[in-house]
């Protein structure tokens, strides 16, 4: 009973309640939210009542007939970019969201593991054509023998990966690489 008198006497502090899937921009570029309760007024869904109605979570379309929008905060994908929310709100196509700037992710370098690569490509029936790209020289064969892992950014490795994109679709050969990943450098 204590901690129920503590949290309603709590209430005032911490602001009205706000549903975050609706808003709207301020002139600052800022969010505002949506409260969790909306006054209708006296008309609600054509019937009159002789005090304004207050509604307890509200529809979409009501909170729309008001003037909130729906709010998304998922970030767009951009290949080789992380968005990074900036500060600002916009509206666009309807929906209010951040206003993302792109910040470039470090360049990698992949190890990849030849017995995950040989397995994968096998499982594509690509192997036989990488084979014999391979052993058709014979300091590639070498380089392929001496080594333990191959890195992304031979450019032997490279010219298989060309290769292989023109036999196979990009998903396939990105499907490829990422399953045959054994560790990842990461270059500042």
């Amino acid at each position: 009973m204590r901690f129920l008198l503590l949290a309603l006497l709590a209430l005032p502090l911490l602001g009205a309640p706000v549903n975050r899937n609706f808003g709207r921009v301020t002139v600052s570029n800022t969010v505002e939210y949506a409260p969790i309760s909306l006054n209708l007024g006296n008309i609600v869904n054509g019937r009159v009542f002789p005090h304004p109605v207050t509604v307890l979570n509200p529809s979409p379309t009501q909170y729309a007939l008001q003037g909130w929008l729906p709010v998304d905060r998922t970030p767009p994908a951009r290949f080789g970019f992380v968005a990074e929310a900036s500060g600002a709100w916009a509206v666009t196509n309807g929906v209010v969201a951040p206003v993302w700037t792109w910040r470039a992710l470090p360049p990698r370098n992949l190890q990849l593991s030849k017995m995950r690569l040989k397995a994968n490509l096998r499982q594509l029936g690509a192997w036989d054509d990488i084979w014999a790209f391979i052993s058709a020289d014979p300091d590639v064969l070498q380089d392929w023998n001496d080594s333990v892992v191959l890195d992304e950014l031979n450019p032997v490795v490279q010219g298989a990966f060309r290769a292989l994109r023109q036999m196979l679709p990009a998903e396939a050969v990105e499907a490829v690489i990422t399953n045959s990943v054994t560790e990842i450098e990461v270059r500042q």
